[in-house]
């Protein structure tokens, strides 16, 4: 993936433990910055999605209709002794 430098400004504490885990991984600033910021972004991203999922099953209809297909999928296929 090609890399872009930027320029930030941290308060010296955080970048005091920037440099701390950066050393514990052994690994540079830079990567721990973009590890760090990488996470975050995704952890933001599946809280999104997660609201949105959570806000479908919100309408009962569309619970009700997701518990039926899934009653119904459950009686055709049966999972005992399955593998997967």
């Amino acid at each position: 993936m090609p890399m872009k430098k930027i320029a930030i400004s941290l308060p010296q504490p955080v970048l005091e433990t920037v440099d701390r885990l950066a050393a514990q991984r052994g690994e540079s600033r830079s990567r721990t910055i973009a590890t760090i910021l990488s996470r975050v972004a995704r952890a933001k991203r599946d809280r999104d999605i997660t609201a949105r999922i959570d806000a479908l099953f919100a309408d009962e209809t569309i619970r009700a209709e997701q518990k039926r297909t899934a009653d119904e999928f459950s009686e055709m296929q049966p999972w005992t002794g399955q593998e997967w």
